[in-house]
Order: structure tokens, then C-alpha cells, then sequence
């Protein structure tokens, strides 16, 4: 994944693709007909929208959320990098950090650390064993890292503005 700005294509979102935007990130089980009837689009004009937000790559996959409590894998983990890396280096470092299991999230920050990582494992010699993993990557010079007791809110929506929320 480059920091690059996307090259794709830009397109003009009206009323209605925001209001589409909204309901799928909200649900992915709804039909093209009920999301339809939300709208007040028929079938066809619903999934010709969704393709065009798909070419221009405003939406950019669809997919179930798997609670991690359900799986094996509540242990929550985020950790703050600081490189010896800097530019073109550090991406390397980020990349090579995302192919560790369980590592959910890898960002690269400003600030007093180069990096953030959000992880899931297991149970703690599972997290200490990925944390003892990501210090063993070059490039790497010291981690803090948080375990936190409470989740209040997880999400991966993206706010779309007033009014859009059901």
C-alpha cells in the first residue's frame, strides 16, 4: 500500500451515493432491492452505482466482521514504533511489520513515533510472541505498547456527514 495519493479516477458523489455509502458500510446483507427501497433507486440503478463506486475505488471490497472474542483472538495490542528508518526505508519496514500474523493495522505516523500497530491474538504469550517478532525486523528501534482492558467502541466506518446515519 503506497502513501501515495490514489490516482484512480475522481467522481462527483451525489445525495444518493452517500446515502448508499452509508447503508453498506452499515450492512452487507441487505439486497439490491431493499437497499433500492431505502433509496427510492430501482435494482439496476442501485448496482450501477455500486459498480461505479467500485471503478473509481470509493468502495474497495466488501466483508463480514468477525467478532474476536468469538474466535480465540480478544487479546488487543497496540504498539508504538520508532525506526532507524526514515522515507522509501521505513514503508519497507511497514511492509515487512504487516506480514507478522495477527498485526490487523500498521500506520506510519508523524510524531514522536514513526509507526503504529494494532494487533489481535489469543492471550499474552501469544501478543509477546508477535511483540518479540516485530522487534527481530531491521530497521526497528524501540516499541511501547498498550494492552488495553476495554473496548467502548471499534469501528472501521467512515463518517459521510450529517443526516446519514440510521
Amino acid at each position: 500500500m503506497s502513501l501515495e495519493p490514489s490516482l484512480e479516477k475522481t467522481i462527483e458523489l451525489d445525495q444518493k451515493d452517500m446515502l448508499l455509502l452509508s447503508i453498506l458500510q452499515r450492512t452487507a446483507e441487505l439486497s439490491l432491492t431493499e437497499i433500492g427501497g431505502q433509496l427510492g433507486l430501482t435494482k439496476m440503478s442501485v448496482s450501477n452505482r455500486i459498480r461505479r463506486l467500485r471503478a473509481a475505488g470509493v468502495i474497495t471490497g466488501s466483508h463480514y466482521m468477525v467478532d474476536p472474542q468469538k474466535v480465540d483472538q480478544g487479546y488487543l495490542v497496540i504498539c508504538q514504533v520508532t525506526c532507524e528508518a526514515s522515507g522509501p526505508a521505513q514503508e519497507k519496514v511497514g511492509a515487512r511489520v504487516a506480514r507478522i500474523p495477527g498485526i490487523q493495522s500498521v500506520y506510519l505516523t508523524f510524531g514522536p513515533y514513526d509507526m503504529l500497530i494494532i494487533a489481535r491474538r489469543k492471550n499474552l504469550q501469544a501478543a509477546k510472541d508477535m511483540l518479540y517478532d516485530l522487534t527481530l525486523i531491521p530497521g526497528i528501534k524501540n516499541t511501547l505498547t498498550t494492552i488495553p482492558h476495554s473496548v467502548v467502541k471499534e469501528s472501521l466506518e467512515v463518517e459521510l456527514g450529517p443526516g446519514l446515519t440510521r
